[in-house]
């Protein structure tokens, strides 16, 4: 018999948590620097951006998985190659290609951040389409009011760039939709693989899908400056091979929809940490965030833990069952 998995503490599972949010709610603000969302010029697209940014931390990943621990790779490989490659695949292109999207196309950062908090919905509605659970009421009411928030920010712009916005907002709720994937999917094999070891192999796979790409990036590459650099590696390093990491050792140590609501900590943190930035360096950056835009994403806030909340005993019984799918 194998002996009882060690439980971390509160404190140290709260802290994680923290520092977790600290880093990635900071992610949206370097994401829209580099994309030219704030005052200085763009160094990167959409496409660009994200192989700048994963090639670097693939190459971390691939030194752990295959210099230190080939055998336990092969193995995670041969035995869940399926799943492996479905969770790089939503966790790099498919998340980040969404996210970049949104901000290159006028998504400020406090908004963007605001997209992640619907991952828990989006388990919700996964456990209800896969799982049979039952869409009460309370939660019917919380999915509509959510997303009349979403549709309040969407269509917060006027004038000509309307309908681009609302298709920008629309295209970036596709990124938490995506991680909310990656997430279930990663729960039972990241529980038997190891946290830090399925993560850097879903990294590493969803990388590689992007080396025909290279192209793309290469060029605003031998471009950037120090700060653009500064920026790239805050979202290669912490972000990437430190936030990813401790995402997945969270799910290892709680139960999915636990991990999935702590993403309501993203928003406040990245809009405190724009207003911080423009009050330190208003030549740098700007807070382009409208009081409707504001308005509709207090809306969407709660809904989400109007939906999120509650749900009684059948709603736990299906909820465990997702954690083992």
């Amino acid at each position: 018999m194998h002996p009882p998995a060690h439980r971390p503490g509160r404190l140290l599972v709260a802290t994680a948590t923290f520092v977790l949010f600290a880093v990635w709610s900071n992610s949206f603000i370097a994401i829209g620097y580099l994309l030219g969302s704030d005052v200085s010029a763009a160094r990167f697209d959409a496409i660009g951006l994200t192989v700048a940014r994963f090639l670097p931390a693939a190459l971390v990943c691939a030194v752990y998985c295959f210099g230190f621990h080939a055998r336990e790779s092969l193995e995670a490989v041969r035995a869940e190659w399926p799943r492996l490659l479905a969770c790089g695949a939503f966790s790099v292109p498919a998340y980040n290609l969404a996210l970049y999207y949104g901000q290159e196309h006028g998504v400020p950062a406090p908004i963007a951040a605001l997209t992640t908090a619907l991952l828990p919905l989006f388990v919700m509605l996964l456990a209800a389409g896969f799982l049979g659970e039952r869409l009460t009421r309370r939660r019917l009411a919380g999915f509509a009011v959510a997303l009349s928030g979403m549709a309040v920010v969407a269509l917060s712009r006027r004038g000509q760039g309307s309908r681009a916005y609302a298709l920008a907002i629309a295209v970036t709720v596709l990124a938490p939709l995506s991680w909310s994937l990656f997430s279930v999917l990663s729960k039972r094999p990241a529980a038997r693989v190891g946290p830090l070891l399925w993560t850097y192999l879903s990294v590493l796979l969803g990388s590689a899908m992007l080396l025909p790409l290279v192209p793309r990036a290469w060029g605003p590459w031998s471009r950037l400056d120090v700060p653009g650099w500064g920026a790239l590696l805050y979202l290669s390093l912490p972000c990437t091979v430190l936030g990813f990491a401790l995402w997945t050792w969270l799910l290892k140590h709680l139960p999915a929809s636990s991990v999935g609501f702590t993403v309501f900590l993203n928003p406040p943190l990245a809009t405190v940490s724009k207003v911080v930035l423009v009050a330190l360096f208003p030549a740098t950056f700007v807070f382009a965030v409208t009081a409707q835009e504001i308005a509709g994403g207090a809306l969407a806030l709660v809904g989400l833990m109007l939906a999120v909340t509650g749900g009684g005993v059948r709603g736990r019984v299906t909820r465990r069952r997702l954690e083992n799918t």
